[in-house]
């Protein structure tokens, strides 16, 4: 596959496309529920950019450290259960290329990949609890950007 442009636009489309229905389908659901939506803590955040690198690097080499990871790697994997995987077996396990250093009075770990973005950590958050039950990336990205 060589993408161009216009794919590139295509795929953005799509994207904005199911996140407007996405929006208007909730929209009709709280207006046809007896409750309101109540939130833990008042919203402080005045703008939010989502940054989603479909084909970018590595979590583990940029927000998200994985200290038992880099302790075994180059071993191979002790796995209770058979992962979904594309070329029928598991390598050994990798740590992340870069190293990390807690950033800010918050102690937010970022990699050394991002010297400017880690001037900032104490004004940026990181999502580390997304999950999904799809173990390939293309379904769980369809999910983490339209809900469906």
């Amino acid at each position: 596959m060589n993408p161009d442009r216009r794919d590139f636009l295509n795929w953005s489309l799509q994207g904005t496309g199911a996140t407007a229905l996405t929006n208007l389908l909730l929209k009709d659901q709280v207006h046809a529920s007896d409750t309101s939506l109540v939130t833990h803590y008042p919203a402080k955040a005045k703008r939010v950019i989502h940054i989603c690198l479909v084909g970018g690097m590595s979590h583990i080499d940029s927000f998200d450290p994985k200290p038992h990871l880099t302790k075994n790697h180059g071993k191979e994997a002790n796995l209770s259960e058979k992962p979904d995987i594309f070329f029928g077996r598991v390598g050994p396990l990798r740590g992340a290329d870069w190293e990390f250093k807690a950033r800010g009075k918050s102690g937010l770990m970022v990699s050394e990949m991002f010297p400017h973005i880690a001037e900032q950590a104490d004004k940026i958050t990181v999502i580390r609890s997304m999950v999904t039950q799809s173990a390939n990336h293309t379904p769980a990205l369809f999910f983490e950007n339209s809900g469906f």
